[in-house]
């Protein structure tokens, strides 16, 4: 579907950055319960159990990579098992994206609706739900898709949310709703351009053909 891409580098992102820095919020978590109990068996323990945990996330996300939805039974094992932690989170994340791959979009939606639901991170919200909006639409549910839309109000995703619309509108045929939710992503954060203003261009070919269309019908009823 159309713009994973540039999404899935935000997710890339913070995959890294927990990878870097999920010991050091252990090590911050463990730091504040030092003056209740033993600092060094805390430290040892909750560092091992986070490098644990990560081995395994690093295990499912190979296995999803190499084998896609025929993975989908581990990572969801791993899933529930782990749905406080922000490797869930990514590996719903890259659930839901493999079942997309395969235009499996209930499973997809129901991945996503759980991350949208779970998740904590204020940086995985917005793209949970710009996603989730997408695969409901595909599922045809464009009222829920819009809802789902309405719920991303950081500014930085205004451009992304407004496309995102304007894609449902085209769907649903409402073409000046979705002109005007293009020309608003134009004028949002991040926006990109380019592919924008080709949208734009498609509604402006099609209302020209409708408009020849209509002038045909006109001319056979008067003959």
């Amino acid at each position: 579907m159309e713009g994973y891409a540039t999404e899935e580098q935000q997710v890339e992102a913070l995959k890294s950055w927990w990878k870097s820095h999920g010991n050091a919020v252990i090590f911050g978590t463990v730091l504040g319960l030092a003056g209740l109990v033993g600092f060094r068996y805390y430290n040892d323990s909750q560092l091992t159990a986070q490098e644990e945990l990560s081995a395994a996330y690093d295990t499912v996300v190979t296995e999803l990579s190499e084998n896609g939805l025929a993975a989908k039974a581990t990572t969801q094992t791993f899933i529930d098992a782990n749905s406080g932690n922000a490797y869930a989170t990514l590996s719903a994340l890259q659930l839901a994206a493999e079942a997309v791959k395969k235009q499996n979009f209930t499973e997809a939606e129901k991945q996503l609706s759980w991350v949208a639901k779970n998740s904590n991170q204020a940086s995985i919200l917005p793209i949970a739900n710009i996603r989730l909006a997408r695969v409901q639409a595909q599922l045809q549910n464009f009222d829920a898709a819009l809802a789902t839309l309405d719920k991303v109000t950081l500014d930085t995703f205004t451009s992304k949310k407004a496309e995102v619309k304007g894609d449902i509108y085209v769907q649903q045929g409402d073409l000046n709703a979705a002109r005007s939710a293009y020309e608003t992503a134009l004028a949002g954060v991040g926006a990109n351009t380019q592919l924008l203003q080709l949208k734009l261009d498609d509604l402006a070919i099609v209302d020209v053909a409708d408009d020849l269309d209509a002038a045909i019908a006109g001319e056979l009823d008067d003959q």
